[in-house]
């Protein structure tokens, strides 16, 4: 092993650069003191660690104009080495270095500006500097460019396209990770996993290529991730076909009114990850949420379940949108390419342009979601929620589980007329689907005529089915009792038995 240099030897080496004859100039001189102190910082072969003493050589090489010591103070004063963390400072001292010039202090100085620390949060400015660090020779200036754009970050429109052209035309090793997971994924390009694979193989300077190709291989179905492969839409249960459908459907229902009374009550369905651009999903979670009315400030608690991870406080409804308070969840990464997270911690920050539609009876809540990643301190992905309310109102207003409706809709009954459960009791579901648009009656009497009871009549209704809840309890007697529907003259009947 060289023998380590001391802290003594270092400044007696500094002096004797600095005021004999040897040293050829000033500049010279603090550029060879940065090196030095830089090893320092970190600790070599041929330097001793020592922060502190680094801190102090890197200030006098950057207070007299040495652009590498403003930079790698600037980047010492960010991360707290060796001297307390000083935004202020780090800003100070990186600026310095980037108006010279230096490649590394351009793009660092992208990254405060992108942060917003030491300065005022500025995206356009960020990317300015990124550019010019790129030109300057640091291919990271053009790789955090395409990654902007990618993810559309704060004023950057997200645009697969402009990020792939960066990315291809970055020499950054991060830069060909992010392309392979564009051609992997079919992110603005058709899905070419050969590719993919050529590109982290011969990525050899990036970890995180040469953990993702093991991922990979270990897990060759990955795009199907999450996503249920359902024939039926339920509201506990929806495959990526059904959601498409659902929110299709939904499009074309009349909106009930959002506000604190409809929604509450127990919402379950699914969190859905869409990719960055909003238009694919990549995956889905079940999600349970449940609102109730805090009596104190008549604001709404909320419980919410994802992912087997629980989160109850409460939450200020405004407009259509409702803000989460001490509302975290973790999820596994989509794919794995760095060992040392496997999940990702998310503050989920509120629901957005909430709608509530009713289809078949049944409330469906839709909401964009928004959350930010707290272990890159980035807004997550596009997300949003689609729920079944577990209560569902029949047509004439009467609430029953959620059950119920599904019982009916296993029942294989190709007539008009649905019932359950047959034979009853006290409680009847009575259901039909209208073909079109139709003015319509619904009585329910006994085979003799002594009893009758009119549900529906005559009132214009709309094409789908309907639901209706009659209260059985006080039918004068036992035995069969006939249910018909008369839809635009058309007159259906169907016998059932009171037991």
């Amino acid at each position: 092993m060289k023998k380590q240099w001391s802290k003594l030897s270092i400044l007696i080496g500094y002096a004797f650069l600095l005021f004999s004859g040897q040293a050829q100039n000033e500049i010279q001189s603090y550029s060879q003191l940065t090196e030095i102190a830089s090893k320092m910082l970190i600790g070599t072969d041929e330097v001793a660690k020592d922060e502190a003493a680094a801190i102090q050589l890197l200030t006098l090489s950057a207070d007299n104009n040495d652009p590498h010591a403003q930079y790698l103070l600037g980047f010492a004063y960010k991360r707290g080495m060796g001297v307390a963390v000083n935004d202020t400072k780090a800003f100070e001292y990186t600026e310095k270095g980037a108006l010279q010039d230096h490649p590394n202090a351009a793009c660092e100085l992208g990254m405060l500006y992108q942060e917003g620390v030491g300065c005022k949060l500025n995206f356009d400015t960020a990317t300015s500097w990124f550019l010019k660090a790129q030109n300057l020779g640091n291919d990271r200036g053009g790789y955090l460019i395409g990654y902007q754009h990618f993810k559309g970050l704060g004023s950057i429109e997200q645009d697969y396209s402009k990020a792939i052209e960066w990315f291809s035309n970055s020499a950054y090793p991060m830069a060909n990770h992010w392309l392979a997971i564009c051609n992997y994924f079919g992110y603005g390009m058709p899905v070419n996993k050969e590719k993919a694979m050529e590109i982290l193989l011969t990525n050899t300077f990036a970890v995180n290529s040469e953990i993702l190709v093991e991922h990979l291989d270990q897990h060759p179905n990955l795009l199907d991730v999450g996503i249920q492969k359902d024939n039926t839409l339920k509201a506990t249960e929806f495959s990526t076909t059904k959601i498409n459908e659902m929110l299709s459907a939904a499009d074309e229902q009349e909106a009930i009114e959002v506000n604190k009374t409809t929604l509450a009550g127990e919402w379950k369905g699914k969190l859905i990850e869409l990719d960055w651009s909003g238009n694919k999903i990549n995956r889905s979670f079940p999600i349970t949420l449940d609102f109730s009315t805090n009596k104190d400030t008549q604001d709404l608690n909320f419980k919410a379940n994802i992912n087997n991870k629980t989160s109850d406080s409460y939450g200020i409804f405004l407009d259509d949108s409702f803000y989460f308070t001490d509302f975290n969840m973790e999820l596994p990464r989509l794919y794995q390419d760095d060992r040392r997270k496997f999940h990702l911690d998310y503050t989920v920050l509120s629901a957005n342009s909430i709608e509530i539609k009713e289809i078949n009876n049944i409330h469906y809540l839709v909401a964009n979601i928004d959350t930010k990643v707290l272990d890159w301190s980035e807004p997550g992905p596009p997300m949003l929620v689609v729920l079944g309310n577990t209560k569902a109102l029949t047509d004439n207003g009467k609430e029953i589980d959620q059950a119920l409706i599904e019982a009916l809709t296993q029942l294989q009954d190709d007539s008009f007329i649905t019932l359950y459960p047959n034979p009853f009791k006290t409680d009847l579901l009575v259901q039909y689907e209208l073909a079109e648009d139709s003015n319509t009656s619904v009585e329910i009497y006994t085979l003799d005529g002594t009893f009758k009871q009119t549900i529906v009549a005559n009132e214009p209704q709309k094409e789908g089915k309907h639901l209706y809840h009659v209260d059985g309890a006080n039918y004068p007697q036992q035995g069969f009792y006939v249910v018909k529907v008369t839809a635009n003259n058309l007159t259906h009947t169907k016998l059932i038995i009171k037991e």
